[in-house]
């Protein structure tokens, strides 16, 4: 089991009223920094939109009453058909990965699995300092991919979910990391979600306490139905 969902298990067993109201972050979309402009389809081809840049989402945090993510951040866009601008503030709540996007009604969990392995073999906390523009560019590709194929495989040129993107190198670099998605990988590294209907939801690595109360809001949740 790994240290992730231990502590999760842990959390679920002494939860309290306090994790049963969502907490939230409301902040600001700086950039997208470093990142790479491609296109997208989400009907195996048929038809196509553009992405803009895929990347890093860079973000300040202005207020919300959720006692973690502090200053600047960054994180990657988890849902394509919904928009955000530069220089907006956006209210989100902090939830799972397995509810997110909302606009599909969360990837549920095989596909939370899969997005907590890619973290887990590809990401680490220097990750946000020495990224290039090829890797940031590829692990949008990914969370992309994961969270909109809709048939069986990870391959971002065919399915239901297909993309291209201007760097040649992202691409098949993100093909090789979703290759490498066994099930066997880690799945300790903590991420979470920023949601909100309507506007483009984020995918955030860790701090582990925010993955960890996300953890609990989805097992009130539970209980409470």
């Amino acid at each position: 089991m790994s240290k992730l969902y231990a502590l999760a298990a842990l959390t679920a067993a002494g939860l309290s009223c306090a994790v049963a109201t969502a907490a939230t972050v409301t902040a600001t979309f700086n950039s997208v920094t470093p990142g790479s402009d491609g296109q997208f389809s989400l009907d195996g081809g048929a038809n196509w939109n553009n992405t803009g840049p895929a990347g890093l989402f860079q973000w300040t945090r202005t207020g919300g009453d959720h006692t973690g993510l502090q200053g600047d951040f960054m994180a990657f866009c988890v849902e394509l058909t919904e928009h955000i601008g530069y220089g907006n503030s956006y209210a989100y709540t902090v939830d799972t990965v397995e509810n997110a996007p909302t606009i599909l009604g969360g990837m549920g969990a095989a596909k939370a699995d899969q997005m907590r392995e890619l973290f887990g073999r590809y990401y680490t906390p220097a990750f946000t300092f020495s990224l290039g523009g090829t890797q940031a560019a590829a692990m949008q590709l990914c969370v992309w991919e994961i969270a909109h194929e809709q048939t069986s495989g990870l391959d971002i040129a065919a399915g239901s979910a297909q993309f291209v993107n201007n760097d040649a190198a992202a691409m098949a670099l993100a093909q090789s990391y979703l290759s490498s998605l066994d099930g066997t990988g880690p799945k300790d590294y903590s991420i979470y979600s920023l949601l909100s209907p309507g506007t483009q939801d984020m995918i955030v690595p860790g701090p582990a306490s925010l993955a960890l109360a996300a953890a609990g809001l989805m097992v009130a949740g539970r209980r409470r139905r």
